[in-house]
Parts: C-alpha cells; sequence; structure tokens
C-alpha cells in the first residue's frame, strides 16, 4: 500500500545525484541499492507541509504522474484510487505540462526530506544533469525544472502544498 513512497523517492532528482556521486559503474546491485539514502517510511507521515502530510503530497503526484493507462489499474486501486462502489476510476489524461510540475513538485518536497534546503545547493544539483538542463532549454527557453523546483520548495516552506506555480 505505500510502495508510492519508495517509487516517488527513487525517481526524484536528488535521489538520482545521490546514486550517482556512490555509484562509478553501469551495473546497479541491490548490494549498491541498500547503500543508498533513502527516506524512511515513517518520515513521510512526521513532514507536515501546512494540512498535508509529505505522504499525502507524494501519494497524489505519485499517483498521476502513474496512472497515466488502464493497464495501471492495480496500481491505481492498490492505492485506493477507487470510487465509492470499489469501481478503479480512470486513469490520468497525459498532461506533459501538468507532469512537469508535478515532478517539480516532487523533487522539492525530496529536496526538503534529505535536508537539502539551500537554493544553492539545489541549483548545483540540478547543474549536474545537463541533458535535462539542455531539453528543457530547448522547449522552454530556460531550465524550467529548475525554476519550478525552486517555485514549489517556496510554497512547501510557507505551508502552501497546495499552491499553483505559473507556468
Amino acid at each position: 500500500k505505500r510502495s508510492y513512497l519508495l517509487l516517488g523517492n527513487l525517481n526524484s532528482i536528488v535521489f538520482d545525484y545521490c546514486a550517482r556521486q556512490k555509484i562509478n559503474t553501469t551495473s546497479f546491485t541491490l548490494f549498491l541499492l541498500e547503500q543508498l539514502p533513502i527516506v524512511p517510511p515513517e518520515r513521510y507521515e512526521r513532514e507536515c507541509f501546512g494540512l498535508k502530510t509529505a505522504a499525502e503530497i507524494l501519494r497524489a503526484a505519485v499517483l498521476e504522474l502513474t496512472y497515466t493507462a488502464h493497464d495501471m489499474a492495480p496500481l491505481a486501486r492498490n492505492m485506493g484510487h477507487v470510487s465509492e462502489g470499489g469501481e478503479v476510476l480512470p486513469p490520468f489524461p497525459w498532461d506533459e505540462a501538468r507532469r512537469l510540475h508535478l515532478r517539480a513538485k516532487l523533487d522539492a518536497l525530496f529536496f526538503h526530506l534529505y535536508g537539502v534546503t539551500s537554493r544553492d545547493d539545489v541549483r548545483y544539483i540540478y547543474s549536474t544533469f545537463p541533458i535535462v538542463e539542455r531539453q528543457d532549454r530547448d522547449a522552454y527557453g530556460c531550465y524550467r525544472s529548475l525554476e519550478l523546483c525552486l517555485a514549489y520548495m517556496n510554497a512547501l516552506a510557507a505551508e502552501q502544498p497546495d499552491a499553483v506555480v505559473e507556468g
């Protein structure tokens, strides 16, 4: 039921950065995974942003990012995305702009959970992803992923987890 916590964690940019600092090979083993810093499950319930826990924020975003086709219905059911009658609700539409925002919000959340609150540190970590930066600059004319992440970090720090960031 809480696999979404690990799914979100493993897909965060800060986890990717940590993994790249630790791993200097092309093979990834369970032994290596066990050495990486993964946020403990109980921490997601303790960390609150306004009226929402980190777990609630993460659940909603992971569900929307993952459940985009009917073949993912078992995951949606497992995450409680069902009607009052117990039927799995329809998948979320694939919307690139919305997905960019959701990923940025999750990255902002994980920077907080990892204790990376310095905006300069966040900028540095993002600078180590040149392919993402190039793709963003080609598509948006700026490093949009970074800008959105910083904006969502500000929203979470202001205890406004449901804030809609422009862009």
